[in-house]
């Protein structure tokens, strides 16, 4: 049946309409797809983007040793973070602690394939140095410097050197300044501790050492030799105290502080000489700001029966007993240092060994009353 004039036109209005709608459906579903493509394609990039950081899970002080358990990490955009935030690749603290026994810090090396740019192989290393000169040992072959490539053995790290595993050092890491809870790890907010834990390091007590009054657990101290005379020696520097907690309360007189043997030797010749010396007092001072102030240089120097045991010694390390050494072989450090010292302990001679003789008994007296109210804070004697 022919259509008339009307219907053709409604039918060709409804068949273009039709097909607009689908052209802009088209059109429209194609925008979408393009547009879905750029968000997948910008997610991906996101991934790519992100990086694991150490943040912070509690307030910290200047100088005091950042443990594991007071970082955590976040996963965020590496967009958004500083270009010296500490990663967590390897542990918490990743290798930062590490280094070697000349004090060299472990360093990352990635290499990459030079026509794809694609990372193909990463390890760590220390710089071979020349024990002699100090230098970097030179590769002939190659000209580049040499490297002792790190191995792992579960959380012992090494080189080998002559066949011969030589293990790598743990340094504690400190705080430079304060920070807050979830503040962002940088290298430049942290730094390697002065306090080394070598096989030698041993907590020790002492109650006969002037503390200052507000003296915390956790501060950074000098420990000084005053003499009557009005000289003052730096004994031992830069030293992290802690405070035992005696029913409850921190000791009024104790300290503990970990030393090496060298360290020991030398604090307990002070010791005995201030003992010796009336009107002397050993003392401490604490630093304002622990993580950004380097150790003082002790300028006490023990007695030469002192300073050839610590030769003998084979617990000594090689590098605290150059260190004595250097500072035992300059005249003039001997000169003023010793004189003054000698020439006080000259001066009290009639009365030197029942000074020690009394000291020594009063701080077996204190050690003794601390240790009871100890053991009583825990419930009766043993």
């Amino acid at each position: 049946m022919a259509k008339n004039p009307m219907q053709r036109k409604a039918q060709n209005s409804f068949l273009l309409g039709m097909l607009i709608t689908l052209l802009i459906t088209g059109i429209i579903i194609a925008l979408l797809f393009v547009q879905l493509t750029k968000v997948n394609q910008e997610m991906k990039q996101l991934e790519v983007d992100k990086v694991s950081i150490c943040v912070l899970n509690a307030d910290i002080k200047s100088g005091q040793i950042i443990t594991d358990d007071l970082v955590t990490t976040l996963t965020v955009d590496k967009n958004a973070v500083p270009s010296n935030a500490i990663g967590s690749d390897a542990s918490i603290l990743g290798t930062y602690r590490l280094e070697d026994s000349a004090g060299n810090a472990v360093q990352r090396a990635v290499e990459k394939d030079p026509n794809t740019g694609a990372v193909t192989a990463t390890y760590l290393y220390v710089p071979h140095i020349d024990a002699t000169t100090g230098d970097v040992v030179i590769d002939q072959t190659t000209g580049e410097p040499k490297r002792r490539i790190i191995e792992e053995n579960g959380e012992n790290y090494y080189y080998q050197d002559n066949n011969q595993k030589v293990e790598l050092t743990t340094v504690p890491i400190i705080a430079k300044v304060n920070m807050s809870k979830n503040t962002v790890l940088t290298s430049s907010l942290i730094t390697k501790s002065s306090e080394k834990l070598t096989d030698d390091v041993r907590k020790v007590e002492y109650n006969m050492i002037v503390l200052p009054t507000q003296i915390e657990t956790n501060s950074y101290i000098d420990i000084r030799l005053n003499l009557p005379n009005g000289k003052d020696f730096i004994v031992l520097s830069h030293k992290l105290i802690e405070i035992p907690i005696v029913e409850g309360i921190d000791s009024i007189n104790t300290i503990w502080l970990n030393l090496n043997e060298a360290e020991i030797l030398t604090l307990s010749c002070a010791i005995v000489e201030s003992y010796k010396i009336e009107g002397s007092k050993l003392y401490i001072t604490e630093y304002v700001e622990p993580g950004l102030q380097g150790a003082a240089i002790p300028t006490y120097l023990p007695d030469e029966g002192t300073v050839n045991l610590i030769e003998v010694d084979p617990n000594c390390l090689a590098e605290a007993k150059q260190a004595l050494r250097e500072r035992n072989n300059n005249q003039n450090n001997k000169v003023v240092v010793r004189n003054p010292i000698n020439t006080e302990l000259n001066n009290n001679q009639d009365n030197a060994i029942d000074n020690v003789i009394d000291k020594v008994e009063e701080e077996i007296k204190k050690r003794q009353e601390e240790r009871q109210k100890y053991l009583d804070s825990m419930g009766g004697s043993y």
